[in-house]
């Protein structure tokens, strides 16, 4: 090797020899990589067995290898770059495969005494320093041998690599020199090799935890990661596991919890990070109830799941009217809905919403009537009552057991009493809902007397719309 680096021929040749090592060594460390993962499907005894002959069996292929190669190209040119390169190539499998062993009893032998990851980090950094102290020693006493007299030469012939020592040797004044940068370049594959394993060990348990990072950020609940490894990767990735299920349970319970108090109260509690307290505050709303019509002769007449069937199809319905409007859907009163609007976000065109919002829920079961969808009862009748006006609107209940949202109020008991007075069909709104729409939207019947006032209200019918309507509802 010392006679390739002797610059005893051209530049060229020296950098062409340069070069052809350097990429032998890469091709070597390739090769030994490759092999490795190729045992990895083994058993483990098999496995620890095959990486301990594995340098010796690579060093002599690459050995025959130099028989059969340096003759070809000896024909051509000289030939002390093919055996430098062959050499650094055999030296490099060598030391490489053997660092690779270290790594591999390691993890085979010690795995099962040492469970923990920081253990098995400081045996397998003893074991570096065992291999570096091993290649030190056999380097010093080589270089001992050289200041004792004894005679190193190392050269690089016709032969290839020879090192002769003795009395009878001629001694090379640079033997030394040499002697010490093989023993650090026959290390170095080896602790190179051991550490690339080592880290290759780690990020086997790492890349699982960090793709199922990634699909949680990404909303994806429904994976799991291999618990294995050390104890601490077991750990880990049983607590990343019970995380996940953590999640998932939760945003199933976030679903569920969303079908009872409405998706715009959801959507509150959310943006207060799952604070359920919201204070009481007076603020302005618009509040209809849309009652079935004949309830308790069709329930008289039907047995009660098919009463409980109709009013799902009819409510199924009802509800996407609802969501389509944004309204909040604040209760299910047997029969009847009630819904509100500007609460508990903030609609400024509330009143508006609510009458666009009543208006297409008796077209729409107008609808479901004209497709047959209640076979039972024939025909499904609902009243609708909508107010405009002040409410105190928030959590009501004791805080430490259960709450419900909910709003108060003389507007409140107006769209009921209103509801109630409305004939199936139609949809009647206040006088303030009123005066909130567009001019000329709706007619106003007839003052009618309703409970808790000592006055008759005006009522309004904008559903069906009169004949003499010059507005619709605002869309």
């Amino acid at each position: 090797m010392a006679g390739a680096f002797t610059p005893s021929g051209s530049l060229a040749e020296l950098a062409v020899t340069v070069a052809t090592s350097l990429a032998a060594c890469a091709f070597a460390a390739w090769i030994e990589e490759r092999v490795f993962l190729a045992l990895a499907s083994r058993r483990r005894l098999s496995r620890l067995l095959l990486a301990f002959f594995l340098p010796l069996f690579g060093s002599a292929s690459l050995g025959l290898a130099s028989l059969l190669l340096v003759p070809v190209v000896s024909v051509f040119g000289n030939p002390s770059a093919a055996k430098a390169s062959i050499s650094f190539a055999a030296l490099w499998f060598f030391s490489a495969a053997t660092g690779s062993f270290v790594v591999l009893a390691l993890d085979l032998g010690i795995s099962a005494l040492v469970p923990r990851l920081r253990e098995r980090l400081v045996l397998a950094i003893f074991a570096l320093l065992a291999i570096v102290s091993a290649f030190a020693a056999a380097t010093a006493i080589l270089v001992g041998s050289v200041e004792a007299g004894a005679g190193v030469s190392v050269s690089i012939g016709s032969g290839g690599l020879s090192m002769a020592s003795g009395r009878g040797a001629t001694p090379n004044p640079d033997a030394k020199l040499w002697v010490a940068l093989g023993g650090i370049v026959f290390a170095l594959p080896a602790i190179l090799s051991a550490c690339g394993k080592l880290a290759d060990a780690i990020m086997e348990r790492l890349h699982p935890l960090a793709l199922g990072f990634r699909a949680v950020s990404d909303g994806h609940l429904d994976i799991q990661v291999e618990e294995a490894g050390s104890r601490d990767f077991v750990e880990l990735s049983q607590g990343f596991n019970g995380m996940v299920r953590a999640l998932g349970d939760a945003r199933r319970l976030e679903h569920t919890f969303g079908r009872y108090i409405g998706k715009q109260l959801l959507g509150r509690l959310q943006a207060q990070r799952g604070e359920a307290a919201i204070p009481a505050a007076a603020r302005e709303a618009s509040v209809f109830f849309a009652d079935v019509r004949g309830f308790t002769s069709m329930s008289e007449k039907l047995r009660p799941e098919q009463v409980l069937s109709v009013l799902n199809r009819y409510f199924e319905r009802a509800v996407e009217v609802i969501d389509a409007h944004e309204g909040y859907l604040n209760k299910f009163v047997g029969d009847a809905v009630v819904v509100v609007f500007n609460g508990p976000v903030d609609q400024p065109d509330h009143a508006a919403r609510a009458a666009r919002c009543a208006v297409d829920l008796q077209k729409a079961i107008a609808e479901l009537n004209a497709n047959g969808a209640f076979p039972e009862i024939g025909e499904l009748s609902v009243g609708v009552g909508v107010s405009t006006g002040p409410v105190v609107a928030g959590n009501l209940g004791s805080s430490a057991r259960q709450m419900e949202y909910t709003l108060i109020g003389d507007t409140v008991n107006l769209a009921a009493r209103l509801c109630s007075k409305a004939p199936g069909g139609e949809v009647w709104v206040s006088e303030h809902t009123a005066k909130a729409l567009p001019e000329r939207t709706g007619a106003a019947l007839e003052p009618v007397p309703v409970k808790g006032k000592a006055q008759p209200v005006t009522p309004w019918r904008i559903w069906p719309a009169p004949a003499d309507m010059t507005a619709p509802i605002v869309r």
